[in-house]
């Protein structure tokens, strides 16, 4: 890959940077928010910790820029019918838990063992998931879900229901999500 500039000195290269951030998001997705600092990524990554500090001032810059990227779903077709907008919910909440945040941020958003990054997946979160809770409310204008379905309780819900499987299983079981979308689909769905 080429080099990139950032002023004086040696160029980066852009797989340095890409080391540095794939080690952090590992620290964070396999230990929680705690785990990443300075130290732990340069022995995670293998770059140098003066290299490190010359891309990110500090570990709220490398938060920071790890979280830029973390929760950015791709968007929602608006015309899809709304069992297949939940089944889309429900794979974007698994996508988030499972893959971005892993089991060691998400468990530290539940304890809010790290409040300042708890505070800012949940803003984050919140700006993707409005997108979503608009979508609904549009469907429930035009007659698509039931008059009283509130977008929020919703969204609450499918991601709820999500934690209790993998509380309770430690994974989503095979066709769990199918059987989850079926079962909600009629509760929300205008008649």
């Amino acid at each position: 890959m080429p080099p990139t500039t950032s002023g004086r000195g040696r160029p980066r290269l852009e797989s340095t940077d890409q080391r540095i951030l794939e080690a952090a998001r590992e620290l964070l997705r396999l230990k929680g928010p705690a785990a990443v600092n300075i130290d732990s990524v340069a022995a995670r990554s293998g770059v140098a910790r003066t290299t490190i500090y010359r891309r990110y001032r500090s570990r709220d810059d490398l938060m920071h820029a790890i979280l830029e990227h973390l929760i950015d779903p791709a968007p929602l077709a608006p015309d899809l019918p709304v069992g297949e907008k939940l089944r889309w919910v429900m794979e974007r909440i698994s996508d988030i838990l499972e893959n971005r945040l892993g089991p060691g941020a998400t468990a530290a958003i539940i304890a809010d063992s790290d409040p300042e990054f708890s505070t800012a997946v949940r803003s984050r979160l919140a700006t993707r998931l409005s997108a979503l809770a608009d979508l609904m409310t549009i469907d429930r204008k035009a007659g698509r879900l039931q008059p009283k379905i509130d977008p929020d309780t919703v969204l609450g819900v499918l991601v709820g229901a999500y934690l209790a499987e993998v509380l309770r299983f430690g994974s989503p079981r095979k066709g769990w999500m199918d059987r989850a979308v079926d079962l909600l689909t009629p509760a929300v769905v205008k008649n």
